[in-house]
């Protein structure tokens, strides 16, 4: 258990008011918080053996607006903490999707979470920022890389000077220090568990003042810290793979909103991505793929 985690905080406050019934879901939670994060009320009452009401009441006495608020907090930790092979476990968490009436309906839940918590004002800056600096550094690595490579493909085909990093190489320094870095800005995408080398480089841009643009889930983290403007996705670690398709709607949105506040620039480097692609046989023609 991470010591000094919000909820956990929580229950050592209030521990001396809680009834019986409460005490004994109290240190069930605390003693198997990995799966709990996992549980509906429902199978959570039933596993710490007590009723539906007490783990509501609960929720409640801890200052949370009711069993999803609490189940939040813990999917915040979780988040920090577990792995691959626990989630891919059967005897690690319960089959969250056995009841799921199609393989989209988790995603679409994602979505509409997202939404409803998610900050117009940083998406804002974040547009401003990306418009006005001169060099974009798009950082992504291990689970994230195909985040960054797609948004640096698209945000490169309506400004310059986009640069992807998406593995540690000596490239990175090479490509950053060979110029002053006061014009520059840093989006990097940070979900858990992310790699050092994502640190790394934050740290890195921060103390080169690069104004940095944290896209990330809703838990704070090392590299929120640093951050100028962070955007807070509440995604969660439910599955081995990352649900990660809500970051990848709202990149897109962010090159729409840039193409949009800077037309003129994004014709002209839209004319010069088509041309480039033509005079080198980039993309696949008809006659291609029907000659033999």
């Amino acid at each position: 258990m991470v010591n000094g985690d919000n909820i956990f905080k929580r229950i050592e406050t209030v521990k001396d008011k809680l009834t019986t019934k409460q005490r004994r879901l109290a240190q069930y939670i605390s003693a198997n918080y990995k799966m709990v994060a996992f549980y509906n009320s429902t199978e959570l009452a039933r596993a710490a053996n007590v009723s539906g009401s007490t783990v509501i009441r609960f929720a409640e006495e801890l200052g949370y607006s009711g069993f999803p608020q609490m189940q939040s907090a813990l999917h915040s930790i979780v988040q920090m903490e577990i792995n691959t092979l626990e989630v891919f476990s059967n005897n690690a968490l319960p089959d969250v999707y056995a009841k799921k009436e199609s393989f989209f309906q988790s995603g679409i839940y994602d979505f509409h979470k997202v939404e409803r918590e998610f900050s117009r004002e940083s998406f804002d800056k974040a547009v401003d920022l990306l418009l006005k600096q001169q060099n974009v550094y798009v950082v992504g690595f291990q689970g994230s890389s195909f985040l960054a490579d797609y948004m640096a493909y698209s945000l490169s085909k309506i400004r310059k000077n986009v640069y992807d990093i998406n593995q540690w190489s000596n490239a990175v320094f090479s490509t950053t220090s060979s110029q002053m870095m006061e014009k520059d800005v840093a989006l990097i995408y940070v979900f858990p568990r992310f790699p050092v080398m994502t640190l790394k480089l934050a740290k890195y841009f921060h103390a080169n003042h690069v104004p940095i643009i944290c896209i990330t889930s809703k838990s704070e983290n090392s590299i929120s810290k640093l951050a100028d403007i962070t955007i807070h996705m509440d995604v969660e670690y439910k599955n081995y793979i990352e649900h990660l398709c809500p970051v990848l709607y709202v990149s897109e949105v962010l090159v729409e909103e840039i193409s949009h506040k800077s037309r003129e620039q994004s014709i002209q480097q839209l004319e010069c991505f088509e041309q480039y692609v033509k005079q080198n046989h980039i993309f696949c023609r008809m006659e291609d793929e029907n000659s033999d």
